[in-house]
């Protein structure tokens, strides 16, 4: 019952920001794989766009920067929240790492790097869409959702990730 230890074990920040990550990164995963950033005549994603059942691969052979910044972006917004759970995990659950303040301190710094870099992919996505005809679609709103969860978290983990530090009563 490891597991279990480690999560009763735990602070109460530490706990939220684990269900917060939890949703976060489940958040990330499907607006960094899905195809409704953008909803107009044709469903615009990071990598693909697809139009009447029909996709193509985004860019395709034809070099955009402004889109090629934003899937910069997005994948280095994606791993560091990937990272950033991974480390809250170890912070919570590894016996090596539990309540280790480097870990916990090291897991608000990538949550905070993940928000930085998906505010900066949906700040230039959304820029370069603005004057299309259409709407942001659920992906590009789970981006935002994904970042805002990463920045909470990365602040909670600041309060709850430094040590399970305590006064014994023996």
């Amino acid at each position: 019952m490891a597991i279990v230890d480690g999560f009763m074990g735990a602070n109460i920040a530490t706990k939220i920001v684990f269900f917060l990550i939890l949703l976060a990164v489940v958040v990330n995963w499907i607006a960094f794989c899905t195809t409704s950033w953008y909803v107009g005549e044709e469903y615009i994603g990071l990598w693909r766009t697809c139009r009447n059942k029909s996709c193509s691969v985004m860019n395709d052979g034809n070099p955009d920067d402004d889109i090629n910044a934003v899937q910069a972006f997005a994948i280095f917004g994606f791993m560091a929240l990937n990272v950033g759970f991974l480390l809250i995990n170890l912070y919570m659950f590894s016996s090596s790492c539990k309540g280790n303040i480097e870990a916990g301190i090291g897991a608000a710094i990538t949550l905070f790097l993940s928000a930085a870099c998906w505010l900066i992919a949906v700040a230039i996505f959304g820029a370069k869409q603005d004057d299309l005809p259409g709407r942001f679609g659920y992906s590009y709103a789970l981006a935002v959702c994904a970042l805002i969860l990463a920045l909470i978290g990365g602040f909670f983990m600041l309060i709850g990730g430094r040590g399970n530090i305590g006064v014994s009563l023996k």
